[in-house]
């Protein structure tokens, strides 16, 4: 019974496979709005959220943190500072009631900071979210009693974590958290988001892992195609992140990765269509990895991908010990 309910999860997490005009199959990427449809909305918001899926995204991504009265609140950033136009310090130090309630963000519509409990409840009680599902990013600056946090959430929008699991990914960034995962959500499906090729291969046994969430630039690399490689053996989801121009929609597209998190899910959705009408042979795509990008990709954004996925593994090292 575990192993079925898995595939099912795993199958809901990963590439469509459709038929192209000239009747290959091909796998689909999914289109997730990347902290929601932002490219139009303030990030975060529950406008940009519900936009993404209004305009054909397949799922939404959005991020955590924890106030210090123990409020899960939807913020990419530790501070408010960017969005919100609030220099008052880091989030986790600021009760949420009376405080973090009283912002709106600086970008239209001006919205109040969103609370998980928001987001969730969408799920919930609004029909166009039935067949869609959410990545909760848990920022790496986080303390580890943040998943208790996430867990309690859930349990109080709806005491089901039947209904959760196939809603719901955890984005995880560290292994710091897993033993928290293991206690407070042992059957959700977790997601490993990262920049490192060799950090990620530490969550390939992690049960409840239904795949990899890479920056877009660390892909573009032989250690890059290498854990797509590895992911597709495994039976795991690969994602990209964060994919904005025209240019690099179609490298994923020819990659055939699971999915897509993007500023633009409506864009995004727009060159699937044309995708699916165009001769391409699938299985050669997925044999042949390098080949596709380099039909793609001019020289200088092969250029601009390349300088910066040496910037990130460069760095990485660093961010780890920081947030270990």
């Amino acid at each position: 019974m575990e192993s079925a309910t898995r595939q099912i999860e795993q199958a809901r997490f990963s590439a469509r496979s459709a038929t192209a005009a000239d009747g290959t199959a091909k796998r689909v990427p999914q289109a997730v709005g990347h902290r929601g449809f932002s490219a139009r909305y303030a990030e975060n918001t529950l406008s940009a959220l519900q936009a993404a899926i209004d305009g054909g995204a397949d799922a939404i991504e959005t991020d955590v943190h924890m106030s210090s009265d123990g409020v899960i609140v939807i913020s990419h950033d530790p501070s408010t500072k960017r969005v919100f136009g609030n220099n008052g310090g880091l989030i986790k130090n600021r009760p949420y009631f009376g405080d973090l309630d009283k912002l709106v963000t600086v970008r239209p519509p001006h919205e109040k900071m969103p609370l998980l409990r928001d987001v969730l409840q969408m799920f919930v009680s609004d029909v166009k979210f039935e067949a869609k599902w959410l990545v909760i990013d848990v920022k790496a600056d986080n303390d580890v009693d943040i998943i208790e946090g996430i867990a309690k959430t859930m349990k109080e929008i709806k005491d089901d974590f039947a209904f959760w699991n196939i809603r719901i990914v955890l984005g995880i960034w560290t292994v710091k958290y897993l033993l928290y995962c293991e206690k407070y959500l042992p059957h959700t499906p977790i997601m490993h988001i990262g920049v490192s090729v060799w950090y990620a291969r530490k969550f390939l046994e992690v049960p409840t892992l239904v795949g990899f969430s890479i920056l877009l630039a660390t892909l573009y690399s032989t250690e890059g195609y290498a854990l797509i490689r590895e992911s597709r053996a495994a039976a795991k989801a690969m994602y990209v992140w964060t994919v904005n121009p025209d240019e690099t929609m179609r490298m994923c597209l020819a990659l055939q990765v699971d999915a897509v998190l993007t500023d633009n899910p409506v864009r995004f959705a727009e060159l699937r269509t044309d995708y699916l009408h165009r001769k391409t042979d699938g299985k050669e795509i997925e044999d042949n990895l390098e080949s596709a990008v380099e039909n793609v990709l001019t020289l200088g954004t092969k250029t601009r991908l390349y300088a910066f996925g040496l910037l990130v593994k460069s760095i990485g090292p660093i961010i780890r010990i920081m947030y270990m």
